[in-house]
């Protein structure tokens, strides 16, 4: 209807795209939760390789790392674990993209896999962000919690990413580890009780 010219036209279709890829992500994480909270849904259960896992994850997020000039590093040993592939890979992905959305230019997320002194395998994300106040660390893994809500738009995600970690880690009879510092960064271990 002309009511704004032409470089706003561009402006606010922008936005209005912008916005779109928000709610649609917050929509299918959302579902996802849902997902995960049916408990009698069947799961594909299977033996995982968590070090192959990691090396995948970490290469599908190369490009997102380094757009925000993160680098993105894999190291570990060979573990198995029995469950579901295509979950775990979508806890991994979550913790990678909370590290590199934290993080500052320049810095660095770390994957780890392998077995702890006790035998049980495990997975962890280290970066080298913000971190989470003492305070804040018991409230990461609730719904819609954000650390840094003065800036939480603008490094975007929609607040579910830690509590779908949380259910799939439940799902797999794992605990969680979270060990931070502000201004130093945060590491999340998932550790697995039984192996495959």
């Amino acid at each position: 209807n002309r009511m704004v010219d032409q470089d706003q036209q561009i402006h606010f279709a922008g936005e209005i795209r912008k916005n779109a890829a928000r709610l649609l992500s917050l929509i299918n994480d959302i579902l996802q939760l849902s997902e995960l909270d049916d408990a009698d849904r069947p799961r594909q259960v299977q033996s995982v390789e968590l070090f192959a896992l990691a090396r995948e994850v970490c290469q599908a997020m190369l490009v997102q790392a380094e757009s925000r000039r993160i680098r993105l590093q894999c190291f570990g040993r060979e573990a198995t674990v029995m469950g579901d592939r295509e979950l775990l890979k979508e806890l991994l992905e979550n913790l990678v993209q909370n590290a590199i959305r934290y993080n500052r230019p320049g810095g660095t997320v770390t994957l780890r896999c392998g077995t702890n002194d006790d035998g049980r395998p495990y997975l962890s994300v280290a970066d080298t962000g913000i971190g989470i106040a003492p305070e804040e660390q018991g409230k990461v893994f609730e719904r819609f919690y954000r650390v840094d809500k003065s800036r939480s738009k603008a490094r975007g995600g929609t607040g579910l990413g830690l509590a779908i970690v949380k259910h799939i880690a439940r799902i797999h009879n794992a605990r969680i580890k979270l060990d931070s510092v502000v201004d130093e960064g945060t590491t999340i271990t998932v550790i697995f009780e039984t192996a495959s």
